[in-house]
This record gives C-alpha cells, structure tokens and sequence, in this order.
C-alpha cells in the first residue's frame, strides 16, 4: 500500500513539473514564433483568466525586459486582478515613458487605480488628499486630451468628480451636440458657461432654452432680461421688453418699472396710462391711474401731474378715495384753483 501512494506522488510531481516545463517551452515558443503584436492582442482580449495571461506576460518580459507595451499590458492585468503593488511598480515606470502613448495610457490607468483606492479610505484627511492627486491627474488627462473623445459620458462625470468647471462645460457642449434638446444639459450648460464668464456661450444657451424649454420660457426670458441690466446694456434691455410687453400685460408692467429705474418717468405714466385704458375692471383702472400720477411726481413732473389728474376728474368723482388723491396732486403741484373748484364740486355732491 505505502509503495503504491509513493509511486502516486512520484507519478503527481512528475507531471506538475512536466505541465510547468511544458508551459515555459510553450511560452518561448508563442514568443519566436508568434506574430509579437498578435499575441498582445490576444493576451489584452482574454478576459476570463487575468492570472494565465500574467503568467505569459511575466515570461515574457523575461524576454524582453524593455518592451513597454508588455509592461502596460500586465499593469492592466495586474489591476483587474487585484495586484495592486505590482501595477504600481509598473506605472511608476510607464507614466515616464518617452513613447506617448504608453505615458497616456499608463496615466489613465493610474487614475482609475486611485480612483478605486478613493473609495476604500476611512479616513477624512486620506481622502482629502487622494482627491486632490486625482484632481491632478485628471487636469493631465484633460489638458493632453489623454481621455477616449467616444467616452464623453464617462469624461462629464469624471470631470464633475474632479471639480474641474472648465472640464465640465466642455464635455457638456459635446453632449448636447448628441442631444440638441435636452433642457437639462442646456440649462446646466448655461449655468456653467456664466460661472466661467463666457458670455456669449451663456447667451447662446439661454436662447436655446427659451426655444426648448416652453413651460418656463418666462423664466428664461426674464433672465435674459437681468443679464442686461447687470451689465448695464439698457439698451438690449429695452428692446426686449418692448418686444415681448406687446403681448403680455406683466412684461408691459416690467417695461413701466424699466422706465422707472431709468428715471423715464413720462414713458412709465404713458405705460400705465396705456393699460389703464385697456382695463376693464374699475378698481384695476384706478390701480394704474395712482401708478401714473406717481411715476410723473417721482419725477417732479408735478404739472404733467396735474394736467392728468384733471383730464380724469369726473370719471373718479363718485371715488372718494379717488377724489382725495387727486386733490393731494393738485395741493402738491400748487394747482390751489383746482384743489377749490374740486372741493366745491364734492360738497355739492354730499348734499345734493
């Protein structure tokens, strides 16, 4: 019995050390008869065993000991297989490359393995640091357009990750071009383009978003509108408003209160004149008239006042309210004859 499992073992060690043979040979074989740039090719598709392929990697850098593009091939191996130490090594190496596309692609493959290190760490002033090495690497990324331009999703997230507004404004204009309509990238395109100061681009989407985005197309409009103002170009400021209060009464208010600010207080009184006549309602059309009256005295255009006050007289007569207000504007413009004859013509109404 004891003979029959020695003669076993002998038989197992034997055929392990063979099977080892057999794979050194056949390795060396692949590597001199082989086609080298098929073989890379072949080890970088195989996806189901990262360990068999470093095994033929490691041999054959025996090899070849210089050759780079292996070095990266078994760096990225050795990542997706969980070596960690052994891909740094490698890269540590590969990202000083005089070949710039194995410096690229040696970075890219550094940023992913710090990435993937992020989001183990506990600690607050660990990760504090490792983000600011990957805000780093990811501006050498961006900068040497390191990045796959097909993979724009990936880059806009990675770009949101890093904290980098430039970067983000970039890859977003690349991902409206695929979706010319989405409102969320227009409005966060516009956001970013204004944060970053570029003005035209940030005009550029706000008019993309009054077209697209209908349910608060005011919204964008009155943006549009304090964006002018902002920059003091009053006059861009009126023609809008001159364009869109031809058509709704808030924008014909706004347009009054730009004349106000401008201190145009004869264009603001016409303004309101203008829907007190449109008005139907009557405490609405009283509500204008004040507004008018107002916009003349903040002014001091207190004759205009008056002359105006008096031109509706009759129509406010039954008012009180009204009558009162009127009699202050011709006190205040010193239209003392005025306030007289309207004082007499409301006694004779409280005791006819």
């Amino acid at each position: 019995m004891s003979s029959a499992n020695s003669e076993f073992e002998k038989s197992y060690v034997i055929t392990y050390k063979e099977l080892f043979f057999t794979f050194v040979v056949f390795s060396f074989i692949l590597f001199v008869l082989f086609p080298k740039d098929l073989l890379k090719e072949q080890i970088k598709s195989e996806k189901s065993s990262y360990e068999l392929s470093m095994l033929y990697l490691k041999n054959l850098l025996r090899h070849s000991p210089d050759d780079e593009s292996l070095m990266l091939i078994l760096a990225t191996q050795s990542l997706r297989s969980g070596e960690k130490a052994l891909t740094l090594s490698l890269l540590d190496r590969l990202v000083h490359s005089e070949d710039k596309k194995i410096r690229e692609e040696a970075t890219l493959l550094e940023y992913e393995l710090e990435k993937e290190e992020y989001f183990y760490l506990k600690d607050t002033e660990a990760k504090k640091k490792k983000r600011e090495k990957l805000r780093k690497l990811f501006l050498l990324i961006y900068k040497e357009k390191m990045y796959d331009a097909k993979e724009v999703d990936k880059w806009y997230k990675e770009a949101l990750f890093a904290g980098v507004d430039r970067a983000v404004f970039y890859f977003l204009e690349k991902k409206i071009v695929q979706e010319k309509k989405n409102v969320q990238l227009l409005e966060s395109a516009y956001y970013y383009a204004r944060k970053l100061h570029y003005r035209t681009k940030a005009m550029y989407y706000l008019r993309l978003l009054q077209k697209y985005d209908l349910l608060h197309r005011d919204k964008w409009i009155d943006v549009e509108y304090f964006q002018y103002i902002n920059f003091k170009e009053y006059a861009k400021a009126e023609q809008l408003l001159l364009r869109y209060a031809k058509k709704s009464l808030p924008w014909r208010e706004r347009l009054a209160e730009f004349y106000l600010m401008r201190k145009e207080f004869t264009k603001a009184a016409q303004i309101y004149m203008d829907i007190f006549s449109e008005a139907r309602v009557y405490k609405r059309k009283r509500a204008y008239f004040y507004k008018a009256l107002k916009a003349l005295q903040a002014g001091s255009l207190f004759n205009a006042a008056t002359r105006l006050a008096h031109q509706y007289e009759e129509f406010f007569l039954d008012d009180v309210d009204a009558r009162q207000f009127i009699l202050k504007i011709y006190i205040a413009g010193g239209k003392l004859g005025y306030a007289s004859r309207l004082s007499k013509k409301i006694l004779r109404r409280e005791f006819r």
